[in-house]
């Protein structure tokens, strides 16, 4: 997606640029002995360049670029008339290049055939059908009081249950930031807390109280005082998060069938590298 952004960002530069305008065909802008190079290759390597770049007016970049270019297209032919690309060295690097793109294609292709349109769309239905079943597209308006131990939670959560006014508790008792303002955390949707505190606020029933519920911050005990039905998201709000879980997927699921179809045989016991 940044290199998509940055072709961009440069086409756009490129297409105002005077420079640009008075090369509107790819032109050659230079010949090293005998070999062209023309303007789609300085602006293929300025598109390769850190995103930073990509907001610098071409005219500036062009005579730095273009000597690059030149001194690459020196370097490349006096490397191969000294015989590099034949040596061992070479070949070694080449083969590990090769594997390094090969496994990239190969795994690109695989998460582009699981993320197709219909896919997300489905995807994306799934996850909304199980926010709708457990309420977790609501958002709920939720007071709190945090201990250190269970017990104490315990001993609050009766006292509450029994009638005792929860804010009041909350200020007297809760080690929270919140207990000031009697443990008000106001409005706030699931994926706003931490998943044990989240699970413990929307199982309740409005005003009803919970008993200790453990997170990483201590014990609480949960009031719910209010809930709403939030407005349902798009699928342009999740998207880009729904797209990376599929494709980490895939790339798992992948990696799951090629052993499965494999005869791995591991020589090295453990304790050989231990």
């Amino acid at each position: 997606m940044k290199r998509v952004l940055a072709a961009g960002a440069a086409a756009l530069v490129l297409a105002l640029s005077p420079l640009a305008l008075a090369q509107s065909e790819n032109d050659v802008v230079a010949v090293v002995n005998g070999k062209e190079i023309t303007r789609d290759d300085i602006v293929a390597y300025i598109l390769l360049l850190p995103a930073e770049y990509q907001e610098v007016p071409i005219e500036e970049l062009w005579e730095p670029v273009l000597e690059r270019v030149i001194n690459q297209e020196l370097i490349v032919v006096a490397a191969r008339e000294e015989g590099l690309h034949e040596s061992e060295e070479f070949l070694t690097q080449m083969a590990a290049l090769e594997s390094d793109i090969l496994q990239q294609l190969y795994m690109q292709q695989k998460v582009d055939e699981r993320l197709t349109v219909e896919a997300v769309e489905e995807e994306f239905q799934i996850w909304l059908d199980e926010f709708d079943e457990r309420g977790l597209g609501d958002d709920v308006h939720a007071r709190h009081i945090l201990v250190a131990t269970q017990e104490e939670a315990q001993a609050i959560s009766e006292r509450a249950q029994a009638g005792e006014d929860f804010a009041t508790l909350a200020m007297e008792l809760s080690t929270g930031p919140s207990g000031v303002d009697g443990g008000d955390l106001g409005w706030f949707r699931y994926e706003d807390m931490v998943p044990e505190f989240a699970d413990g606020a929307f199982a309740l029933e409005t005003g009803a109280v919970s008993g200790p519920v453990e997170s990483p911050f201590g014990w609480h005990v949960i009031k719910l005082e209010e809930r709403r039905a939030a407005e349902a998201p798009v699928l342009s709000d999740v998207e880009v998060e729904l797209r990376d879980i599929m494709a980490r997927q895939a790339v798992m699921d992948t990696l799951d069938q090629l052993h499965a179809d494999a005869e791995i045989e591991i020589m090295l016991p453990t304790s050989v590298i231990e």
